[in-house]
């Protein structure tokens, strides 16, 4: 009996965890809402205790626990690096079995900076890191030795020259021929860990090198279609004719950028009428605007209006492409390329020699 017992509870074990957890989740639904008052912090809190209580399944709390704290540092360094550069990012979002990513709400404008936010992250990482190994050798503990070492495997591993990775944005600023060097190693990583993430990151990598170098190069301009609103009164005001459903024609337009704010627009205009709609964000150019169809109808609030459907022929300016080309956002200083590039080199070497086989957590 004794000996069938224990293998009940043995079995019961992880189902009862899942059971544990299962109810710590739907308990805390009841605080969702005064998390979501929170803004952004309780946003952030909510996916770290979903992630917490996701590795539970797998591993001890402490250690879980633990993980995720070392992830938020790593987080924080890039949030601290982006403030110290004017730019606003969004709060960590954690993933489980993914890491955790913030965004940026406003681009970097030179890979300089680009590379300085990346690099914040496993600068502060391994930080927190060090002070996990500090801790437990003061304090005997041997869950902490755990905690720093994965703390340094991740930040060791954020600096692979793979993008979205940081080191594959660091590199932006010693020299693009790195994301090379990158696709290899990883190929070669790939084939020694056997890490289902690895595989997904370097298949996203790829592909992004191929819609940012090939695909669209050889793509050339494309065709965006699109409709627009117009108030009749336009029309009316302006003695113009409202076209026909089939009537087609090209439109003239007005392609400009505010120095004010850095902002692209282009205006499209109705002959005789004036403007009829406006784009915003493109910075590549509009080589032809033509109307294809047009439908009467009216609002909610029964006032009249026009739909006017048009198509745009547009070739994508390079800070559209998902890595970017131009030249100009990649000039950074000799001596800042040399010390990113020996310290990277430096970092990755490390990390060949202490990477173990089997599955790893990134952020």
């Amino acid at each position: 009996m004794g000996l069938k017992h224990r293998g009940e509870r043995k079995r019961g074990g992880f189902w009862g965890r899942l059971g544990g957890i299962g109810a710590l989740i739907l308990g805390g639904l009841k605080y969702l809402p005064g998390l979501l008052k929170l803004g952004k912090v309780g946003g952030s809190l909510w996916s770290m205790l979903l992630m917490v209580g996701t590795y539970a399944l797998i591993f001890p709390w402490t250690f879980s626990i633990g993980l995720v704290i070392m992830i938020f540092i790593h987080e924080m360094g890039h949030v601290l690096a982006a403030k110290q550069k004017g730019l606003k990012v969004t709060a960590p979002v954690f993933i489980p079995f993914l890491g955790a990513l913030i965004l940026m709400k406003k681009q970097p404008q030179d890979a300089r900076t680009e590379a300085y936010i990346a690099l914040g992250g496993p600068l502060l990482g391994t930080v927190g890191a060090v002070l996990a190994f500090l801790l437990a050798r003061w304090t005997g503990v041997e869950v902490l030795y755990a905690i720093a070492l994965i703390g340094f495997m991740l930040n060791l591993f954020n600096l692979l020259p793979i993008h979205p990775l940081d080191g594959g944005r660091i590199v932006t600023a010693i020299s693009r021929w790195f994301w090379v060097l990158g696709l290899i190693g990883g190929l070669v990583l790939i084939v020694y860990t056997m890490s289902w993430l690895l595989i997904l990151i370097w298949l996203l990598f790829a592909w992004q090198l191929w819609e940012s170098f090939i695909s669209r190069k050889r793509a050339g301009a494309r065709s965006i279609k699109f409709a627009a609103d117009v108030d009749t009164a336009l029309f009316e005001q302006s003695g113009m004719w409202i076209p026909s459903e089939e009537h087609q024609r090209d439109l003239p337009f007005h392609q400009y950028c505010e120095v004010e704010n850095q902002q692209h627009w282009c205006d499209v205009y109705y002959p005789g009428v004036g403007v009829i709609h406006r784009f915003n964000g493109f910075t590549g150019g509009f080589r032809r605007v033509r109307l294809l169809k047009t439908e009467q109808g009216t609002t909610p609030r029964g006032e009249r209006k026009v739909r006017m459907h048009m198509t745009a022929d547009y070739l994508p300016g390079e800070s559209e492409t998902v890595l970017r080309r131009d030249r100009e956002y990649y000039r950074v200083p000799a001596r800042v390329r040399l010390g990113l590039a020996v310290f990277l080199v430096y970092m990755v070497a490390m990390l060949e020699q202490t990477i173990p086989r089997g599955p790893m957590v990134v952020s």
